[in-house]
């Protein structure tokens, strides 16, 4: 397996464990209750869609990361401007959701919380795994 392949599936881990743990914890029982209030029955194919997405969004922080490198240096710093400019990409577009008033603004906090942490946390293991 190449070691793009492998340091985006252990970034993807890490962006899952952060997301999940958070999302388990605070918001998965509430968003479920918000859902059911609006007549929309939770679908079973979501959670697993979210983990690919995450997987995936591990791919795009790993190849943003190489491609800053060469300007912004190697390291925590560069791994810092990256996994936020990639959360808060994702946080905007995941921001519909709150507006549109399908989901409170309290959970969507909690969420991209955990979904921040994950990007965070997944930025600087690439940024010390490509040392």
């Amino acid at each position: 397996m190449n070691s793009f392949l492998v340091t985006a599936l252990i970034a993807g881990l890490i962006i899952n464990a952060a997301d999940i743990a958070i999302t388990l914890m605070f918001a998965a029982k509430p968003w479920n209750d918000v859902l059911k209030g609006q007549g929309i029955e939770p679908s079973p194919f979501t959670p697993p869609y979210y983990i690919m997405a995450n997987f995936i969004g591990a791919g795009f922080l790993l190849a943003a990361y190489r491609l800053a490198v060469p300007s912004l240096g190697n390291g925590s710093a560069t791994a810092l401007i990256i996994s936020l400019s990639l959360w808060a990409v994702t946080r905007l577009y995941g921001g519909g959701h709150a507006v549109m008033r399908q989901m409170p603004w309290r959970l969507f906090a909690i969420m991209s919380s955990g979904l921040g942490l994950g990007y965070l946390l997944a930025g600087q293991f690439i940024s010390h795994w490509l040392k």
